[in-house]
């Protein structure tokens, strides 16, 4: 056994070494760079057959570097032919991992890993099957044979393998320039030309063996041409193969830092966007709350002059308390003024004015007889106007006027506004402001303009709602006193007629019974017939006189005039109990006092119309009247326990008279200001109640 190496095993061995470490390297490096997943590269997916090619090779040159330190230290080294074969498979794996890498990346779509694996199938049985049918035509032994089977793995394999890598690294180098990394390009193309030296040259020249072309360009051939073994000129290109493909992996670490420097862009862009949507969003809401507080000032604002205009004052009050409101409200202007028209156009009336006068001597100003003027053209031609102090009159259209702002734009200040009010199609006046001390005042913003044009429209339905109140108001008015008239003069009547009818009918009546008893008294002794037919003329002149009293009654009753409210009352009930089989009950509470005639009167008529129902419709037996008497008000009810009605049927009857009563009962309570309650049903009664405030002093 020979333990002394010589310089050139040494050298042999080194190369070995070297050989397999820059492989091993490779397919360190590989390993490692296959883990970026997150990196959109097909070259990254086909990293992990490459890598594969590397650890794989790198074993199976160590494994010959031990053989050959084997032969080095013992001459008659032999290695087995297990190891042989572990050899010469790692190297056909390797060879075709190489293969695999290729054919991934030059397909034009993804392939699938099964597609890829049953061709590389097909390509271990093509060199098996050379490997066999060789040894069966040279008639070999076993080592020869795998040594055979190590020139065709490099034959068959090899040769394709690193024709198809370097076909694949110049595509990707295109993919590299494709995404703005030219360099790491570069790197790629002497890597391909580094593997294709390899497998063409390294790979041709093989050991020597029976197999052609091996018994030409083999291992000792080389070394008589270039002077220096085949397994140096691999590795050297190994070397240079393993360092351009390292470098070229840095586009995945660049690759990365630019990805992570979008994705640091990507966030502070979204940051920087987010926080300009959040200061957007500041500046809208505060624009916003800008919008939202002007409008609730303009409802609000809306909302007192509504107000004022429907307030229990007058007209006059109501628009000069408006007009006061609106001038101290508003910055742009220092006076103010509505004015009214006729339905005829013949007149234009200031309804009221503000600021347009002096406060001393109550002189109009000089704007105002403009302002008139300004506002007589607005109402005669439904549109708004605005003077300005070159005399220009401009004319606008309310509903474009926030967005064309004709007044506002112009180049000299404005002095005067007009705006007309308007009631549907109706112009019925016009709204007017005057900026007399332009130096003080501010130029008119665009929520003042929105505001004063809110203000003109509601204005004119306002003062058109104002119109109709009062108008509703007088003819209310006006048809209260025709009714109390109506009533009263009805009164008036029926006392006239009671009285003509006790002073002439009655004493006539009386004056005829008096001398038909006369007559009955000088007859007696003559003829019985004439004194039974004397006799009955009286008796029927008796009871007329009788009927005449109470139809006397009826009509106006003396008592009410006489005693008041509550002795006629109770006169009346006793009268009723004794002429028809009805029982009343009479319940009198507070101080019985003497009322107003027109108080006692229509009260005395509402219970009498109430008593009159009760003996037409309600077949009762009992009524109850309640008379109740307090500082304040009059309350009188009747309430029977008849049969009951149903009010909004009778009511609803417009072709007969039965409803008239009710009605009666309403208009007379309306006139003293108070209100009639009916409560009725079938079968439980009706109860009419009515309720009179006092007013003045009793």
């Amino acid at each position: 056994m020979n333990t002394q190496f010589t310089s050139s095993e040494i050298y042999i061995i080194v190369v070995y070494f070297v050989y397999g470490l820059a492989f091993f390297s490779l397919g360190l490096a590989l390993v490692t760079t296959c883990r970026r997943r997150s990196i959109p590269f097909r070259f990254l997916s086909a990293i992990v057959p490459l890598a594969a090619f590397g650890l794989l090779h790198a074993t199976h040159e160590w494994i010959e570097m031990l053989q050959a330190i084997a032969v080095a230290g013992d001459e008659t080294y032999t290695p087995t032919l297990t190891l042989e074969i572990i050899r010469v498979s790692l190297l056909a794996a390797s060879f075709l991992c190489l293969l695999a890498f290729g054919m991934y990346l030059v397909s034009p779509e993804p392939t699938r890993w099964r597609r890829l694996l049953l061709s590389l199938a097909g390509m271990t049985l093509l060199w098996l099957a050379a490997t066999f049918v060789t040894t069966l035509i040279l008639d070999t032994e076993p080592l020869e044979t795998i040594a055979m089977a190590d020139v065709l793995s490099r034959y068959i394999l090899a040769i394709p393998a690193a024709g198809v890598g370097a076909w694949a690294l110049m595509w990707q180098q295109r993919i590299f320039r494709e995404h703005d990394m030219p360099q790491f390009g570069r790197y790629l193309v002497w890597a391909a030309t580094a593997l294709l030296l390899y497998g063409v040259i390294g790979q041709l020249f093989v050991r020597e063996t029976g197999l052609f072309p091996s018994t030409l360009l083999n291992s000792g051939q080389f070394m008589q041409w270039f002077g220096f073994p085949v397994q140096l000129f691999r590795g050297i290109i190994a070397l240079i193969l393993a360092y351009f493909l390292i470098r070229a992996l840095d586009a995945f670490e660049f690759e990365s830092r630019r990805r992570l420097g979008e994705a640091n862009k990507t966030i502070v862009e979204t940051q920087q966007a987010q926080i300009e949507l959040e200061r957007r969003n500041r500046v809208e809401m505060e624009r916003l709350n800008d919008e939202l507080r002007e409008t609730a000032h303009e409802l609000a604002l809306l909302l007192d002059l509504t107000n004022l205009l429907v307030s229990p004052i007058s007209l006059d009050d109501r628009l000069h308390q408006l007009l006061d409101k609106l001038v101290r409200e508003l910055k742009f202007c220092d006076s103010a003024m509505i004015t009214l028209a006729e339905p005829t156009w013949e007149k234009l009336t200031v309804a009221a004015s503000m600021g347009f006068r002096f406060a001393e001597d109550e002189q109009p100003c000089a704007m105002y007889e403009e302002a008139i003027e300004l506002s007589n053209q607005c109402v005669q031609t439904a549109i708004a106007l605005c003077r300005h102090t070159d005399d220009l009159i401009i004319e606008f259209n309310p509903e474009t006027a926030l967005d064309e702002r004709e007044c506002q734009s112009h180049d000299n200040p404005m002095t005067i506004l007009a705006l007309p009010l308007m009631v549907e199609d109706r112009v019925i006046g016009s709204l007017v402001f005057g900026r007399q001390n332009l130096i003080f005042l501010a130029e008119m913003s665009l929520a003042e303009f929105k505001l004063i044009l809110g203000v003109a429209q509601g204005l004119g339905l306002s003062l058109e709602y104002a119109r109709l109140v009062d108008e509703a108001e007088d003819r209310k008015n006006v048809l209260a006193e025709l009714l109390h008239q109506a009533v009263g003069t009805q009164e008036a009547e029926r006392q006239r007629i009671a009285r003509e009818l006790h002073d002439a009918t009655g004493q006539s009546l009386t004056a005829i019974s008096l001398g038909l008893r006369g007559v009955e008294t000088v007859l007696t002794q003559e003829s019985n017939a004439i004194v039974k037919e004397v006799h009955d003329l009286g008796g029927m002149s008796t009871q007329a006189l009788g009927e005449l009293r109470q139809i006397i009654a009826d009509l106006r009753p003396t008592h009410l005039d006489d005693l008041g409210l509550a002795p006629a009352v109770r006169w009346y009930l006793k009268d009723y109990e004794s002429r028809r089989s009805i029982q009343t009950v009479l319940s009198i509470h507070g101080e019985q006092m003497r009322l107003p005639p027109e108080y006692e009167t229509v009260l005395f008529r509402i219970m009498q119309e109430a008593m009159t129902n009760v003996t037409k419709h309600a077949e009762a037996t009992e009524v109850l009247v309640t008379l109740e008497m307090a500082p304040s008000q009059v309350t009188l009810s009747v309430k029977d326990n008849g049969k009951g009605f149903d009010i909004g049927s009778v009511l609803e009857r417009k072709q007969t008279y039965e409803g008239w009563g009710l009605l009666g009962m309403h208009e007379r309570a309306t006139l003293l200001g108070g209100q009639v309650a009916i409560q009725a049903a079938a079968e439980t009664g009706t109860c009419v109640e009515v309720t009179v405030p006092l007013q003045m002093e009793s």
